[in-house]
């Protein structure tokens, strides 16, 4: 409607300054018709600039002079350039200023502000419709870019969220299942002296009682790390303090508590001493792993096996193995296995688990010693 409004009211302003004809009813419906012509670009750029080229052209043939009027056809054509291909448009923009060039030469005769003017709609269609087409390709760029960018934040979120429920999980599994297995020996232990020596049967409780403790204060940790919101207990206490991470100096212990359960386990850390402290992952790593590994032979490799673990470490490497000679079937591929290996895999280190090469079964891992220099 602006346009509209533009285009005829303005040439009322003008009219009598070069003794252009006046305008009649005729003159205003050109004009008119010209104006609404910018309406149809959104939709239908091609109409909108056949009606305002062909209103325009009849007013120039009439001798009513030019104007703004002139001002409707160019933003069609604007249109055109930026909905269409070039071998589209420039056909287009041609035909417009042939039709409005002869139409002035019809009406006015040959002048050199013809050829100008020709030479103008060309160029300066093609220019700001360039320019257009140009930055809305930007700006769609930019939009995908932006929509890509929230993407690969969407996948990075669910990959971190995947891998920290995998890391808990393995957590979990890691406490559990070792405090259980040890559990089960030791009320084994209490059932079988509770009639015959119940002394050693009070001392397997208390050591029931003991790791059953210990595990649920594990349990309660990784609750509220996984909870995130201080309350792991669901009482409105203040958030635990992170427990400390076990490494190697903790395997004695271990091995003494499988003892007291009735495992019989040989130590072997002669080789375990390095020119340099371990990296905390690496020792943790190695700790778990060896937890773990324990832990099968007290569930698999049956009553009376004897299980032996070996830690050595020169400047490169950490290596760690436990090996047992008990008659069970030993541990599965499950997800005790599956996650010492993904312990070993995520230090850039390897972990192999089957049977032994004298029977019973063998885990065996090797760990880097040194964590990846850093970047100065």
């Amino acid at each position: 409607m602006l346009t509209t409004f533009f285009v005829v009211v303005t040439p009322h302003a003008v009219s009598g300054d070069d003794g252009a004809r006046g305008l009649d009813a005729l003159a205003y419906v050109l004009l008119v018709g010209a104006g609404l012509s910018p309406a149809l670009r959104g939709r239908h750029p091609y109409a909108g600039y056949a009606l305002a080229l062909g209103c325009v052209t009849a007013y120039v043939l009439r001798g009513y002079g030019g104007g703004p009027i002139y001002v409707a056809a160019f933003l069609t054509l604007v249109s055109v350039v930026i909905v269409g291909e070039r071998r589209v448009w420039i056909p287009c923009a041609v035909a417009g200023a042939l039709s409005l060039s002869v139409a002035a030469v019809i009406s006015d005769g040959w002048s050199w502000s013809t050829a100008v003017f020709a030479t103008i709609w060309l160029v300066g269609a093609g220019l700001v419709g360039e320019a257009v087409r140009a930055r809305r390709g930007q700006e769609a760029a930019l939009a995908e870019r932006a929509a890509e960018a929230e993407r690969t934040r969407d996948e990075e979120a669910r990959r971190l969220a995947a891998e920290e429920r995998l890391r808990l999980a393995r957590e979990v599994h890691d406490v559990v299942g070792h405090s259980l297995a040890v559990i089960s020996l030791q009320a084994g232990v209490a059932a079988h002296l509770l009639q015959t020596r119940p002394q050693q049967a009070s001392e397997a409780i208390a050591a029931i009682r003991k790791v059953s403790s210990e595990a649920l204060d594990d349990l309660r940790a990784e609750l509220g790390l996984l909870r995130g919101d201080g309350d792991a207990g669901g009482t409105g206490d203040a958030p635990p303090a992170p427990a400390p991470v076990a490494g190697l100096e903790a395997v004695p212990a271990l091995v003494a508590s499988l003892r007291e359960a009735g495992v019989q386990v040989e130590l072997d850390l002669a080789a375990a001493n390095g020119a340099a402290p371990l990296p905390e992952a690496v020792s943790a790593a190695g700790y778990r792993i060896i937890r773990e590994a324990l832990t099968n032979v007290a569930r698999h490799a049956g009553a009376g096996a004897r299980a032996h673990v070996r830690v050595a470490r020169d400047e490169q490497a950490l290596e760690v193995e436990v090996l047992d000679d008990g008659a069970g079937p030993g541990a599965s591929e499950g997800s005790g296995i599956a996650g010492m290996r993904e312990r070993a895999a995520a230090l850039g280190g390897r972990l192999e688990a089957g049977a032994g090469a004298d029977g019973g079964f063998r885990v065996w891992a090797s760990l880097p010693a040194r964590e990846p220099s850093a970047t100065p």
